[in-house]
């Protein structure tokens, strides 16, 4: 009788080169946390000093380091070689990466080691036109792609030289809160949050955001609009170390602006969004971010830059709307027309928690996250001994 598989024998090395910190970077040590809490072996190949870095440390999570980025065919041929070092000196069976420029040298090298499958959790732009048949010949070496949403799974399907069938839609694996206590404001105030990371260093997506405020505030009392609007900017860090505070707060002070401005720091969780009446989001690079949905579970009405995805979470307009993120005019509108029919967004609000529960709970993603392992792994390792039987 074939002894049963066991994920807690197994050893995944986590690989995410980046210095943000964003929804692929908290996805990545939430599922190193989550398979070394189950006692399995997680490790975690980043940069040295990243953010990413400093949370691991905290979580006590194992980390290996690569100094370079992946720009360049060189620093992939010195990720290969590194990777080589780590697959000799240690057992590694799994492994999942959250960067596409990572594809081709772990292509390159488990292309020579068949029993070990590779992951790829897909949430970048990618502009395939510019890559190579090379590329495109290790990129094909992977063995499975997560995505958040079903739109961002047939964009995968569009662009990877993959089988459609190992593309699959996980949900964003957030935590919901047991109950949604949202906090009321007077009826002459409304609190407008936009989160901020605390790798953000280009000022200039909260420039175009408080140079639309006087003219924001002029057409809602033309609109005989009487409530009181504060701006917050959020962050899960100490205001006092983040690199925009001081480069921010002299511009609000420059337009006269202190009194429609806060800073706040909190955790990102959806208790960092229950006092909110609106949450505004800025341009990213994400093609899914997991900041919208918090704001959502809390039932809030978001205000997003326009891409597929987002159309897609706030259904069309339904609790929440779009704009451009180059244009400011459309934003000024867009935020105008949530305030106004304030009390219509809320009403669609009510029960969305539930329906995205069921395609963003933890506990869905981390079934799905376990099954795939265990699928993918002894997939690999019938593969490999058939391989020899046929040597």
């Amino acid at each position: 009788m074939r002894e049963k598989l066991r994920l807690s024998d197994l050893s995944i090395i986590y690989v995410c080169l980046s210095d943000d910190w964003s929804t692929l970077e908290r996805r990545c040590l939430s599922d190193a946390t989550y398979f070394r809490n189950i006692g399995g072996t997680s490790i975690i190949l980043c940069h040295e000093k990243s953010i990413l870095d400093r949370e691991a440390e905290k979580e006590s999570i194992p980390r290996i380091y690569f100094s370079a980025d992946l720009s360049t065919w060189r620093s992939k041929l010195n990720l290969y070689f590194q990777l080589q070092l780590i697959f000799q000196k240690q057992q590694i069976d799994i492994v999942h990466s959250y960067n596409y420029e990572a594809l081709i040298p772990l292509g390159m090298i488990l292309k020579g080691s068949p029993q070990i499958p590779l992951i790829y959790t897909f949430n970048e732009n990618i502009e395939w036109k510019r890559t190579s048949f090379i590329e495109r010949f290790f990129v094909s070496r992977t063995d499975c792609i997560f995505t958040f949403s079903p739109n961002i799974r047939e964009l995968a399907i569009e662009s990877f030289p993959i089988n459609p069938r190992k593309v699959h839609v996980t949900g964003a694996g957030l935590d919901f809160p047991v109950k949604i206590k949202r906090t009321i404001h007077p009826q002459d105030k409304k609190k407008m949050v936009t989160f901020i990371s605390r790798a953000c260093n280009d000022l200039t997506p909260m420039r175009r955001l408080v140079d639309s405020i006087p003219s924001i505030l002029n057409q809602l009392s033309n609109l005989g609009f009487e409530q009181k609007l504060i701006f917050t900017f959020l962050t899960d860090i100490s205001w006092y170390t983040h690199p925009l505070y001081e480069p921010l707060k002299r511009m609000i002070l420059e337009r006269h602006l202190e009194m429609f401005i806060s800073f706040e720091s909190r955790p990102l969780s959806c208790a960092s969004f229950q006092d909110c009446d609106l949450f505004m989001g800025l341009p990213l690079k994400e093609l899914f971010t997991d900041c919208d949905l918090l704001a959502l579970i809390t039932q809030t009405p978001v205000l997003v830059p326009r891409t597929s995805t987002r159309q897609l979470a706030i259904k069309q307009g339904k609790f929440g709307e779009t704009y451009h993120p180059e244009d400011a005019r459309e934003f000024k509108d867009k935020l105008v027309k949530i305030l106004v029919n304030y009390s219509r967004y809320l009403d669609e609000l009510k029960g969305i928690e539930v329906e995205l529960q069921e395609q963003h709970h933890f506990e869905r993603y981390a079934e799905e996250l376990y099954a795939h392992y265990e699928k993918l792994h002894v997939q690999r390792l019938r593969y490999t001994q058939k391989k020899k039987k046929l040597a």
